[in-house]
């Protein structure tokens, strides 16, 4: 069966949608490869980890421990903090999905990134369709996997051809990140909030001399303020 030309359109507008992420989810991907391997682990290793577990700040936090020797239940527990921002990012982003049953709800909050829901969040009150969310997040996804799969094969090799590149590939991911927001931090409402609180929380405890816990207090705190008011204005 063809497609209808309203699938179509949002597999197309999917695809598009995702092409910011995958600029910068590749060059960011490599640079966990090349960490990957340089904690000890192997190319099957450090691809399994990105298609399993699919979070950036996890997986940098993870491979830091393994160097470090850290035991496995310390790592685990730090992965699982890092991640606690996405638990938030659900009820935000469930508001705006439309025709989603429990199976694509699942397969929709798998995929679930900072940047997917950055872009998301941005759509300008539009309703967020399952082949429009299923497209970008593939692209994310896919992306992520092939950036690790280069870095951990051949990504050494490149920065050493390249020595100037290793600094820029850390960079990739916050700054895709950072571009992504521009769109929404403009609409005054929920989103900018959410910044804003997560900023002060970052700020204050960076002040405070707690900068190791700044951004996962940030990521925890601002979806929190964003779901707080929207609750609040039902």
């Amino acid at each position: 069966m063809r497609a209808k030309p309203d699938t179509r359109r949002e597999i197309a507008a999917g695809i598009r949608a995702a092409l910011p992420i995958v600029a910068g989810y590749l060059p960011a991907a490599v640079a966990f490869g090349v960490a990957a391997r340089e904690a000890g682990l192997s190319v099957v290793e450090a691809v399994g980890m990105s298609l399993i577990i699919f979070s950036g700040a996890s997986q940098l936090a993870l491979v830091g421990l393994i160097a470090g020797g850290a035991p496995g239940p310390t790592a685990a527990a730090t992965a699982l903090l890092l991640s606690l921002r996405h638990v938030l990012y659900g009820p935000v982003l469930a508001r705006r999905l439309r025709g989603f049953g429990t199976g694509r709800t699942l397969m929709a909050a798998f995929g679930l990134t900072d940047e997917v829901f950055a872009v998301a969040s941005g759509r300008s009150g539009e309703p967020v369709r399952f082949g429009w969310l299923l497209c970008l997040e593939a692209g994310a996804y896919v992306s992520w996997a092939l950036g690790t799969w280069a870095g951990a094969a051949g990504g050494d090799t490149v920065v050493q051809l390249m020595p100037s590149l290793a600094p820029a590939l850390g960079f990739a991911l916050p700054a895709i990140f950072a571009a992504l927001l521009v769109p929404v931090l403009l609409r005054p409402g929920r989103e900018l909030a959410a910044a804003a609180a997560g900023a002060a929380t970052a700020l204050v405890l960076h002040l405070a001399g707690l900068g190791g816990w700044s951004v996962l207090a940030a990521g925890v705190l601002g979806p929190a303020a964003a779901l707080i008011l929207e609750r609040s204005h039902r």
